[in-house]
């Protein structure tokens, strides 16, 4: 009797989390583990063939020491979507032109994170696919993935 009481206890809890993930997204664990990094993060983890994805790159600093991200361009980040097969199907700076400008963005206790959000509006096949979000820092470059999928 005591172990299928914990059987239950063990299902309820993980098909409470998988409500969560389903209900708030998608995202990497970083966060979680670290006090400076980044994360990536999709609105969902399941898409039907056609929907818009809405990504998310966060560039954190929780620590109490300022930490400053080199850019040599206008751009700060990068958004890449590939296949199963490791195809690039979309890449989000691809045939944009940014300034070159050098620059910097200082993140610690009073500005501790910076948010870039991104729709994706092509229209993925039915499968798994790789989301990767990237940091285009010169001195500090960071990216993370995560996989979708589309049904």
């Amino acid at each position: 009797m005591k172990i299928i009481i914990l059987v239950i206890i063990v299902a309820t809890i993980f098909l409470s989390l998988g409500l969560w993930l389903t209900a708030y997204g998608n995202t990497t664990s970083e966060e979680r583990n670290m006090n400076y990094g980044i994360s990536i993060m999709t609105d969902k983890m399941s898409y039907s063939v056609g929907e818009p994805i809405m990504i998310t790159l966060k560039v954190f600093n929780y620590t109490e020491e300022d930490i400053a991200f080199q850019f040599n361009t206008s751009q700060r980040y990068d958004f890449i979507i590939e296949d199963e097969e490791g195809n690039k199907i979309w890449h989000w700076s691809k045939d944009m032109m940014f300034a070159m400008v050098l620059s910097e963005e200082t993140l610690g206790p009073t500005n501790p994170e910076i948010i870039y959000t991104v729709e994706y509006k092509g229209k993925l096949n039915s499968g798994y696919y790789k989301v990767t979000g990237i940091l285009v820092a010169q001195d500090r470059p960071m990216s993370g993935n995560i996989i979708i999928m589309v049904k």
